[in-house]
């Protein structure tokens, strides 16, 4: 019997040989057989799905065509058709908004005019003049900087406003190939690509480089962008709990063992270096160290960290004194301390050049405005030329944040908890559950859901001359429950007394709503 099966299987692969060969006169044949070979790989099941899908397309362009008779049609009389008409009842295109929805619109506050340290704001309650805004992201003020300015003025019209086109399709230019290289040089990388948007940047280059079968390790608070890009790679995922080093380093022991047989599969820890969520940084060495240990790589979000952490502003790894070369892939946004707007990718040159093609957002969306290349790249200049801005805008930072802690400590009971970390220019905000817990034993009128709470303290912080504002989520789209929180933004064309005022002010602001 073994020999029987030994034969029929030498026979299969001397007749795959033949059939190769043959093939192989074809052009192009080894283009297809080459792709078979890989996609069965890593994917067995799409290649089942894609055999089944030619076999359709072939039965279906050979099949006879189909007879369309007439015979079973009901033919209507006019005043039947007319009849038809008057009951036919539309649903509306868009329906009613419901009380929560028209609630959540009407918090919406409107800057009035040009966004800045100090803004005018419209709500559904009026209008208010000259508040302190920590609600910009615009940490650095570049919207107002007359030299950004006038070079996106200029930019606009040698370039116009749009690229007109993807990268591959004319839309790549010499403002974009710039702002590669800057960036790159900024941060000591190999190469640099960019994204128009920054939210598609992650929900692209994961799954460009992460697959069925791959395994991606996360915290438990990575941002909205880096979940969907998770779900898009349909990689294997294994969770540990924010910021705890043990717990990754279980996670990280529970894939590897779930590892069988096959081809090795592609392994990423996934981190950020300031989290969008609540404004913390990872224990970098250690996870450096962990994925040296278990045979992982590195993704890192520097969207919040990048321009802000570090002595001259290049983010995390600087600040720790951890070499850029530890981290094999480096996402961030352009629209926070660059103020700008899309993303970028950034390590080796051969995992930049991977995505020029296969990456989507890359491959068919259209490139960012030129003006906007050439204004983050002005920013990236200014802050290697002298560190002074982020200098500047880490005091600011720290001012508010020691600020906001001392008024807390000083008051009767603390009615807020800071969950950022000292230095981060976003501050987060959430009310203690000891609070919570009180307010709903004591059956209080104020005993209303927590973002209504939230809502009620922007509004008589605002009230008081400060423009903050909820951190709004998108709760249906997140994987694990949110946080309720507010979050406060440092900027550096402050002054110190208005960061103090504005610190008192927020503290006051949930104390009043909360004592």
């Amino acid at each position: 019997m073994d020999r029987l099966i030994q034969d029929v299987g030498l026979l299969l692969n001397s007749t795959i040989e033949n059939a190769k060969t043959k093939l192989a006169i074809v052009p192009g044949s080894q283009i297809v057989l080459r792709y078979i070979g890989s996609s069965y790989q890593n994917d067995p099941a799409r290649s089942v799905l894609e055999l089944l899908l030619l076999l359709f397309a072939v039965r279906y362009f050979l099949a006879s065509k189909y007879s369309y008779t007439k015979q079973n049609y009901v033919k209507l009389g006019e005043d039947e058709i007319d009849e038809l008409v008057d009951d036919w009842t539309p649903e509306p295109l868009v329906r009613d908004l419901d009380d929560s929805e028209k609630w959540e619109l009407d918090s919406v506050p409107v800057v009035k005019g040009r966004n800045g340290p100090v803004v005018s704001v419209s709500t559904g309650e009026g209008t208010f003049d000259n508040l302190i805004n920590l609600n910009s992201t615009d940490v650095y003020g570049i919207s107002n900087d007359a030299e950004a300015i006038e070079q996106a003025v200029t930019t606009v019209r040698g370039y116009g406003v749009g690229s007109c086109g993807p990268a591959g399709f004319y839309g790549n230019q010499d403002a974009h190939v710039n702002c590669e290289k800057t960036i790159a040089e900024f941060l000591g990388t190999e190469g640099c690509i960019l994204y128009s948007q920054a939210f598609a940047t992650l929900s692209s280059v994961i799954p460009c480089f992460m697959k069925r079968g791959d395994v991606i390790v996360a915290d438990t608070k990575v941002n909205l962008a880096i979940q969907k890009g998770m779900q898009l790679s349909r990689a294997s995922l294994f969770w540990y709990e924010h910021n705890d080093m043990e717990s990754l380093e279980d996670a990280l022991k529970r894939a590897n063992k779930s590892y069988r047989r096959g081809p090795l599969p592609r392994r990423f820890i996934i981190s950020e270096g300031l989290y969008e969520n609540n404004g913390t940084s990872p224990n970098l060495a250690k996870i450096v160290e962990l994925k040296k240990k278990y045979k992982y790589r590195l993704l890192l979000d520097e969207s919040y960290s990048l321009g802000v952490l570090g002595s001259t502003g290049r983010g995390l790894p600087e600040e720790l004194g951890i070499d850029r070369s530890e981290i094999d892939i480096t996402t961030g946004s352009l629209a926070f301390a660059f103020g700008a707007a899309g993303g970028f990718c950034a390590g080796s040159n051969t995992m930049v050049e991977h995505q020029r093609i296969t990456s989507l957002a890359y491959t068919f969306s259209a490139t960012m405005p030129p003006f906007l290349a050439n204004t983050s790249s002005f920013v990236i200049r200014r802050l290697t030329a002298s560190n002074s801005p982020v200098t500047a805008l880490r005091t600011k930072a720290e001012l508010l944040y020691d600020t906001l802690s001392a008024t807390n400590r000083n008051s009767k009971k603390p009615v807020l908890d800071i969950l950022s970390r000292r230095g981060s220019p976003v501050i987060v905000l959430q009310i203690p559950k000891e609070v919570l817990m009180r307010l709903d034993q004591e059956n209080s009128p104020r005993a209303v859901s927590e973002d209504r709470l939230l809502q009620d303290i922007v509004d008589i912080v605002r009230n008081d001359g400060v423009h903050i504002g909820r951190f709004n989520r998108l709760e249906s789209s997140e994987i694990f429950p949110v946080d309720y929180t507010v979050r406060v933004v440092a900027n550096a064309q402050l002054s110190d007394d208005q960061i103090i005022s504005a610190a008192q002010i927020i503290a006051r602001g949930f104390a009043r709503r909360l004592e």
